[in-house]
């Protein structure tokens, strides 16, 4: 799950994971809380924005390296 095809461990990966366990914790201890404010869930929706930024970035570069994989090859199947 955290591997890129290379073998090596993706660190992106991992920071995503790490931030969305984070989320989920953050999210959980605003709704304990019990505040009337909207505020309390401010943490757990920095976290959840920065997770989906790097499986964003993820997915950009194995979608770049597609497109390096096609024009390598001109456009054509092999």
């Amino acid at each position: 799950m955290f591997k890129e095809e290379n073998g090596a461990v993706s660190m992106r990966r991992v920071l995503a994971f790490i931030l969305a366990l984070a989320a989920i914790g953050l999210f959980a201890s605003g709704i304990v809380s019990e505040k009337d404010s909207v505020f309390v869930f401010l943490p757990g929706a920095a976290c959840l924005a920065g997770a989906l930024l790097l499986l964003f970035f993820t997915t950009w570069s194995d979608m770049a390296e597609i497109a390096r994989a096609v024009n390598k090859n001109g456009g054509r199947r092999a």
